[in-house]
């Protein structure tokens, strides 16, 4: 009995003993992994915060916050412009499920997978631009503004006062050219291709093409303008993807289309049609 208890003992101690000697080995052996910390710099701070702001962005900028998938949100490029105060580049790209820009609430989207770039620039904390694919304002909600348009080529022909808005099509480009600006008639498509039931004619207003739509009646052409959506992506059943912002004019007999962004023919067509009734 007594060799039992300390053979027990000795057993108790030498695991003491092996304890101890692990305990204290945690202290004095180096450990075989070293962890470095490299110094961050002031810019690469800056960077990284205005990072933070492009991502909080995105997340809730129209045509990411109506349909796109946040597992497929990747930052491809993060710099800074030679700028002051400092600006930052921030390069992202996400999936939407449908295609188009912006908040599309109520229209008839096409369902199919569409990959997009966001640039962001960040100055000062701050978002001061966001556009998509080169395409659409995210700040703004419309399509971007291309350079700068030329002014409008002047006409050789003598002008010959207008006063009034423009009931029909002769009215137009009487009204147009009263303006000294060149109008010139470009082609007419069948009303089977035209975007309503009747010919869409043509007319390049200095080097820039208008399309014009005359009904038989002023009642006509507002019933037809009641099938075009607010934003004019839509026309009846069909869904347009403009190249640029569309512009959707009516007054008597005519509907008038312009898509574009030169701010001389939107305010010639304002004048001679009134205020668009659909567009961006």
């Amino acid at each position: 009995m007594s060799q039992l208890k300390n053979k027990k003992l000795t057993i108790t101690i030498v695991v003491i003993v092996i304890i101890t000697i692990g305990v204290i080995s945690m202290y004095f052996v180096p450990s075989q992994t070293t962890v470095t910390m490299i110094p961050i710099t002031q810019e690469e701070q800056h960077q990284n915060d205005a990072l933070g702001v492009a991502q909080r962005y995105i997340v809730t900028s129209p045509t990411f916050a109506f349909d796109g998938d946040i597992n497929t949100l990747d930052t491809e490029y993060v710099g800074s412009l030679e700028s002051y105060p400092p600006q930052y580049l921030i390069k992202i790209s996400f999936d939407s499920a449908h295609g188009g820009f912006g908040n599309r609430e109520g229209q008839m989207l096409t369902q199919v997978i569409t990959p997009h770039k966001m640039n962001i620039i960040v100055s000062e904390g701050i978002v001061i631009s966001a556009v998509t694919d080169e395409t659409w304002d995210e700040l703004n909600n419309q399509y971007v503004l291309k350079t700068p348009q030329q002014k409008l080529p002047s006409s050789d022909e003598s002008v010959i006062p207008f006063d009034g808005m423009a009931t029909d099509y002769s009215s137009l480009v009487d009204a147009i050219k009263s303006r000294g600006i060149l109008v010139e008639s470009a082609e007419e498509i069948s009303a089977e291709s035209s975007s309503f039931s009747v010919p869409t004619k043509v007319i390049s207003v200095g080097g820039t093409d208008i399309q014009v739509f005359e009904f038989q009646s002023e009642s006509d052409a507002k019933t037809a303008s009641l099938i075009v959506s607010k934003d004019g992506t839509e026309i009846g059943t069909s869904i347009i993807r403009w190249i640029d912002t569309p512009h959707f004019y009516t007054n008597g007999n005519l509907i008038v289309l312009y898509v574009g962004q030169n701010p001389e023919i939107v305010n010639l067509l304002e004048s001679f049609l009134g205020k668009q009734f659909a567009g961006m």
